[in-house]
């Protein structure tokens, strides 16, 4: 059974549509999401046990993790949703992707410093700017790498949905998953 075309779909149907379409997005999101921000604690745990600094144990970094990429997914698949990236079968999509990532990257760098002024101020109690100044050691040069790999992260996560957007989703099943 196929399933109907949105024109033909009643308000209810289309809404339960949606609804299922912007779930499984979320939890794909939120997978990728996860990976990397472990991996990116696993990294930081060496470093620490590297230089003598005994790190959280592995189950907080996953936890940690597992959350922080549930709120970056939610908030980007919201980011996507008021700000889209439009598919033209005859323009190359590369450009809109560079443009995109770039404003998802400025948008997740403010939400992670926010984060750490909460997280300062809440768990801390320090005063919400000195968290937030916390977040790359105000330096620059820091900042610019935690941008480049946020940056590498995005756009392979808008690259999964543009070119999937552009084909089709039962199309792009096809050639990623295979028939």
């Amino acid at each position: 059974m196929s399933t109907p075309s949105i024109e033909t779909m009643s308000r209810w149907e289309k809404m339960k549509h949606g609804l299922l379409h912007e779930t499984k997005k979320f939890l794909i999101a939120t997978g990728y999401f996860t990976i990397w921000f472990y991996a990116i604690g696993l990294y930081n745990q060496s470093q620490m046990l590297h230089f003598g600094v005994d790190g959280a144990d592995s189950m907080f970094s996953i936890t940690v993790a597992l959350i922080k990429a549930a709120f970056v997914g939610k908030f980007l698949i919201t980011v996507e949703m008021i700000l889209p990236i439009k598919v033209h079968k005859a323009k190359p999509i590369f450009w809109a992707l560079i443009g995109h990532s770039l404003i998802y990257v400025v948008l997740v760098m403010i939400l992670h410093a926010n984060a750490l002024g909460i997280e300062g101020y809440l768990l801390h109690g320090k005063p919400f700017l000195e968290g937030v100044l916390e977040f790359g050691h105000a330096k620059p040069k820091n900042l610019i790498m935690i941008a480049f790999i946020y940056w590498l992260i995005i756009v392979h996560y808008l690259t999964y949905f543009t070119v999937q957007k552009a084909v089709g989703e039962k199309e792009f099943k096809d050639i990623f998953l295979g028939k």
